[in-house]
């Protein structure tokens, strides 16, 4: 069974979604759950702290495509933090990684955001 941790941060501005594990097709459906919940609520501004992720497939990769487009339906944002390894060379590897705002660290992230005009590209 794939293990995937989820911790969820709730700031006044923003929610920063801790990613720890790996993320593939039998752990995606719960976090594509949880996030579209998480959306719902009205919760649309998420910085996804990948630093612990240790695996991502294509899979992964859809949810968070998934949640940037619902968060920007919904006038919000999405940014990722810590990118690296399996995740990272599929960015590169599919071209998305211009799709997501990426910062280096969630520090790097809550830093861009916390000014408050939120720059949704790179």
């Amino acid at each position: 069974m794939t293990r995937l941790s989820i911790t969820v941060d709730t700031c006044p501005r923003f929610s920063v979604v801790t990613l720890t594990g790996d993320l593939d097709k039998s752990s995606a459906p719960r976090l594509e759950e949880r996030l579209a919940e998480f959306i719902r609520r009205g919760h649309v501004y998420l910085i996804i702290d990948t630093t612990n992720l240790e695996f991502c497939d294509s899979t992964g990769i859809w949810v968070l495509l998934t949640t940037l487009r619902r968060a920007y339906e919904r006038k919000g944002w999405l940014r990722l933090a810590g990118v690296h390894g399996f995740l990272g060379r599929l960015l590169e590897l599919t071209r998305l990684r211009d799709a997501f705002p990426i910062d280096s660290t969630v520090e790097e992230s809550r830093r861009r955001v916390s000014g408050g005009g939120v720059p949704v590209g790179r």
